[in-house]
This record gives structure tokens, sequence and C-alpha cells, in this order.
């Protein structure tokens, strides 16, 4: 049997049509469909069916009241747009364009300027954008810092009949640090009506301490209500002290 040359092992008979020379044509058009196929999906990469829209911020370990965060969006069709708000605030960052990689550039919006936890929003993205269903992406921010309240309620006496003073006393806190020279509001409450109010300031570790005056009180369930109003750096704290009962 004659030996047959390299070439020949990889001809083809022209009953089925194919050389050496149109194979290899054949599978250089099959690597540009390959390739064209992956360049025309490597655009759904920034915008996932399926996967949810994302509000991202940029991490602190304290927002100061006032000052700006930088907020992203992300996993939205390009082309379209968001805007991110302060809900009740009145607080916007205007309207944002995604771009082709799903996002949006990073942008900056203010906080309010006192503190407290505020919900930060973004309007309404459609199914169309989303990839999925219409939603609106929310995150809970802490602006400024957050203080505790350990706080109990006395009396001179037990007994209504003998016209005791009460007094409210505690510690305000913000974590382990001392919320110092902070005015609280001290409401004194029988049967969850106020009776009385009167104010304290804490000290520089944080006690605080008041008496009520110039009430005669009936018998009953006594509690005090003390709340550390918002500001600049604290947001509010309420808390209310066990009850103590005046017979």
């Amino acid at each position: 049997m004659p030996v047959q040359s390299p070439d020949n092992c990889y001809k083809l008979t022209k009953s089925n049509g194919f050389t050496r020379g149109n194979m290899k044509t054949k599978l250089f058009a099959l690597s540009a469909i390959a390739i064209l196929a992956a360049s025309a999906a490597a655009p759904a990469l920034a915008y996932p069916a399926g996967q949810a829209p994302v509000l991202g911020l940029s991490a602190a370990s304290r927002i100061i009241p006032g000052d700006p965060i930088t907020v992203q969006v992300s996993r939205v069709k390009a082309g379209c747009s968001v805007t991110v708000f302060w809900v009740g605030e009145g607080i916007s960052s205007g309207a944002k364009t995604i771009k082709a990689n799903g996002k949006t550039g990073a942008f900056s919006i203010a906080t309010p300027e006192t503190a407290g936890t505020y919900t930060l929003s973004t309007n309404s993205i459609s199914a169309a954008c989303s990839g999925g269903d219409a939603t609106t992406l929310t995150k809970s921010v802490t602006v400024g810092r957050l203080a505790s309240i350990v706080a109990k309620v006395s009396s001179s006496s037990a007994f209504a009949s003998k016209n005791p003073t009460f007094s409210a006393s505690g510690t305000i806190k913000s974590g382990s640090v001392a919320v110092a020279s902070q005015t609280v509001t001290l409401s004194l409450r029988k049967g969850g009506v106020e009776v009385k109010s009167t104010t304290a300031t804490t000290n520089g570790s944080g006690v605080f301490s008041k008496s009520f005056t110039g009430t005669t009180y009936e018998a009953g369930n006594y509690t005090v209500l003390v709340t550390l109003e918002a500001g600049a750096v604290y947001g509010q704290s309420t808390r209310t002290t066990a009850i103590l009962k005046l017979r």
C-alpha cells in the first residue's frame, strides 16, 4: 500500500467538499464568531440581569453632620438616570446618569446638619433599568453620634402623705465616651401623663442629677422620661426609668 504524504492526511474527497485550505478558513470564521459573541456579551457584565442594583457609600468611622458623603449606584442599565436624596430632608444629589460599566461615577451628597439616624434613598428605578423588578434603594445612615442613657428615679419618701421630693439621675455615654456638658430634659410622669418637667446638664463624666420641686404628688406609679435632644454632635436619645410606686 502506498504511503500517504502528510498533505494527503488532511485532504478530503471532492464529494464532501472540504480541502485543507477551506477547513482553515472555516475554523477561522468560527473563531471570529466566538470572539464577536464574547464581545457582544461583555456589556452585560455591567448590567447583570437578575442581580439587584446597589446603593454604595464611602466608609467612614463617623459622619459629621453637614459634611458630604460619597455615593455610587451600580448594577443599573447604562443611560438610565438615578437621583439620591435624604428622605424628608430636602437634600438631593440631582439626576446622575449610569455609565457603560453599569455604575454612576462616585459623587457627593451633603448630610443633614443635625445628628441622628436618617434614610438615604434613590428614586424608583424602573424594571427596564434594574434588569428585574422596579425598585427603590434605601440605606439607614447614622449622622453624628448616638448616645445611650442610664437613668433612675427616686423619692425622699414612699408615701404621698409625706409630700416627697422626686429626683432623677443617671449617666449618658456614646460608646465608652462620656457625653459631657449636654442638657437633658427630665419629664416626671404618672401613668404616662406628665406631672412636671425640668432640665439637667451632664458633667465631665456624663452624669446628671436633678430634683423636681414645688409639686404635691398623688399616690400612684411614677417614671421619668430622660431626653437628650439632637444637636450638631449627638442624635436624639431617650430613656424611661423603671417605675417608682408612691403609696
